[in-house]
């Protein structure tokens, strides 16, 4: 049998090759937009709690007290209509906090605590990772139910839908991890909430409030969530008229170097905290280095 001969000269391997170098850009990102897309996809389960919602003018103007302090009106607009958190083409990433006055009548009251509390749709998927639940986690259902309260009570604006919107680039950060998690990933939805000691000792108490509110930009045991931020131990130093000046003004001790995020904080958030909700975080901040928390 007279075999077939092949002729190296005629072999089309080279253009072959060439297709499959000029084809893997396109191969990459399209592992990277479907690696995205999964991610964001990703479902998750939580307990549905039932809250109460109080309806008398009393509770609903504590109910605009805690959403301030706890920075509802920071990314979602003065009226809670929606506003654009983030929009940077060359990172790859557009952020859209959405008109709340929408959702608490899209959402059931327990859908919409689940969601600010474990970070989770109805639909089982993650809010956007700019949405900070692992700190609202904490957050009581008596508080709740007064947030809810006030939300439920402000007339439906007309704003912006919420989105988290990757682009090319932002698909290939997602991948290689370079943006934060799914909120809801960050959450252990088990775990036991803190009880907000409004009655009990003032640093637990005030390990309440820290948890709830300061854990946004903080983190939690030594986890920074916003790039500069110190460990809260940096309060072990400020002697209690040095923190309320902190707290109130932004403005740090012995002219101490300070991110513009605590400065702005300050300024428009906790400037509604009480006295009385200072001194607790004060002592639960100075407990730290006694090990009583």
């Amino acid at each position: 049998m007279t075999g077939i001969k092949f002729n190296r000269s005629d072999s089309n391997w080279p253009d072959i090759l060439l297709l499959f170098i000029l084809a893997i850009p396109f191969l990459l990102i399209a592992y990277a937009y479907f690696t995205a897309k999964f991610g964001l996809e990703r479902r998750y389960e939580a307990d549905i709690t039932f809250i109460n919602i109080p309806k008398d003018d009393e509770a609903i103007a504590e109910g605009r007290r805690l959403s301030r302090i706890r920075g509802c009106f920071w990314c979602h607009g003065e009226n809670l209509e929606g506003d654009q958190y983030f929009a940077e083409a060359d990172r790859g990433i557009i952020v859209v906090a959405p008109n709340l006055t929408k959702k608490i009548r899209e959402y059931s009251p327990e859908d919409f605590s689940r969601a600010v509390r474990h970070g989770i749709r109805p639909d089982g998927t993650s809010l956007q990772p700019a949405m900070p639940s692992f700190a609202y986690y904490n957050i009581s259902d008596d508080d709740m139910g007064l947030i809810l309260a006030y939300i439920q009570n402000l007339p439906e604006q007309e704003g912006m839908l919420g989105e988290f919107r990757l682009m090319p680039l932002g698909w290939i950060r997602w991948t290689l991890n370079s943006f934060p998690n799914n909120v809801a990933s960050m959450i252990d939805h088990n775990v036991e909430r803190l009880s907000p000691a409004v009655n009990g000792p003032s640093h637990l108490r005030g390990k309440y409030l820290a948890e709830s509110i300061c854990t946004e930009c903080h983190g939690d045991n030594g986890r920074k969530r916003v790039f500069g931020t110190p460990d809260l131990n940096i309060a072990l130093g400020y002697s209690r008229e040095e923190f309320f000046h902190l707290m109130r003004s932004g403005e740090p001790r012995h002219d101490e170097p300070i991110d513009y995020h605590m400065i702005e904080v300050s300024k428009y958030r906790y400037i509604d905290m009480k006295d009385t909700e200072i001194d607790a975080l004060y002592s639960y901040l100075q407990s730290l280095r006694e090990g009583m928390n």
